[in-house]
């Protein structure tokens, strides 16, 4: 058969409802949408935990020993793997601002690296303050009582979410690592290290002498209200949408070799009439293509939708996620298209018309 007259009679199907182009395409896409946001959602839905986790500062682990921190070695802390922040801090009891002196700040002296572990951005010179302290003082200048008004330098959020409470109405004042020994150092660790206390004691210096033999390192979390590890890696490994694309290139190869199996009295009537096999298998192919390649663009794109409403920080990784299901799905499709086709013998004709 010329290329020509192969296309015509591929058109001819696909235009007279014979390759049943309508109902394929929205029996596949149907299915295929599904499998894909389903993992889509359940992806996105850890991508939320896990912002709720470390925004809850549940990724911060403290470490203290009054007067026993280095805080260079504190600070160094962040060149560590998945060590996103480290600093060290020592309270310095309370100063006033003239326009709330009934209401006393809490002063910490800091590591220069500390506020980046509360989540603070560098904004020049001067204090850190949360933004409480921010929202009712001035975010640019703090009118402490003693002395001109401070600089700004910025602000951090501390809300009152079940974290250690005494920074969410507090000054950070920051200074030089080699200032004097601190009392705590603080990790913020994501994703989430198993020895992220034997990091935190490589910043104890060693016991003076003749201090309290009994004294030793408390190991803290931040925030308690959301376990001590996140647990959405583990839900992730084992939710049960991993197998879409199993899933999905079964459904492929379920409706690709059903929809060649319907059409078994045509195949076998072509082969008997002397139509190449090859030919044929081209031209079922090249049909299972036009229902198949559609859906699988669509279900894509309700994926890549969905993740960009869904997740946007994750939207890379669920593209390829969602286009994994998707090609899964075309597989499935080419090998279900040439598991119905070879099963079909030209010497079963008049079996095929009787069970028809």
């Amino acid at each position: 058969m010329r290329a020509h007259a192969l296309l015509r009679e591929i058109i001819r199907n696909l235009t007279s409802g014979t390759s049943r182009l309508g109902a394929l395409f929205f029996i596949s896409t149907l299915a295929l949408t599904v499998a894909v946001l389903s993992d889509v959602l359940t992806i996105s839905r850890t991508v939320d935990d896990a912002i709720e986790y470390r925004g809850s500062g549940a990724a911060v682990m403290t470490l203290a020993l009054p007067g026993r921190i280095n805080g260079a070695s504190c600070d160094a802390l962040a060149d560590t793997p998945n060590v996103l922040a480290a600093g060290a801090m020592r309270p310095e009891g309370k100063v006033t601002a003239g326009t709330l002196p009934g209401e006393p700040l809490d002063l910490y002296t800091t590591t220069p690296a500390f506020a980046r572990v509360l989540g603070a951005e560098d904004g020049g010179s001067g204090v850190y303050v949360s933004t409480d302290v921010a929202s009712n003082l001035g975010s640019t200048a703090l009118p402490l009582t003693a002395g001109a008004p401070t600089p700004v330098r910025g602000t951090y959020p501390y809300p009152p979410d079940g974290r250690r409470a005494g920074f969410g109405w507090a000054v950070l004042s920051p200074t030089s690592a080699s200032d004097g020994a601190f009392d705590e150092c603080w990790v913020l660790s994501w994703p989430q290290r198993s020895d992220l206390r034997q990091l935190l004691l490589t910043s104890v210096t060693p016991a003076a002498a003749g201090a309290a033999a009994s004294e030793q390192p408390i190991v803290s979390q931040l925030n308690t209200k959301y376990g001590l590890t996140f647990a959405g890696s583990t839900e992730y490994e084992s939710r049960i949408t991993r197998y879409a694309p199993y899933l999905a290139a079964l459904v492929g190869f379920v409706l690709s070799a059903m929809a060649v199996w319907f059409r078994r009295v045509e195949i076998a009537s072509n082969l008997h009439a002397g139509a190449s096999r090859g030919t044929l298998y081209l031209q079922h192919l090249i049909e299972s293509v036009a229902w198949s390649l559609p859906a699988v663009a669509a279900a894509w794109m309700a994926g890549f939708l969905t993740a960009t409403i869904t997740a946007p920080t994750e939207l890379p990784s669920l593209a390829l996620r969602s286009a994994e299901i998707a090609l899964s799905f075309s597989v499935g499709t080419l090998t279900g298209t040439a598991f119905g086709f070879f099963r079909v013998r030209e010497g079963r004709l008049g079996h095929y018309v009787k069970g028809r």
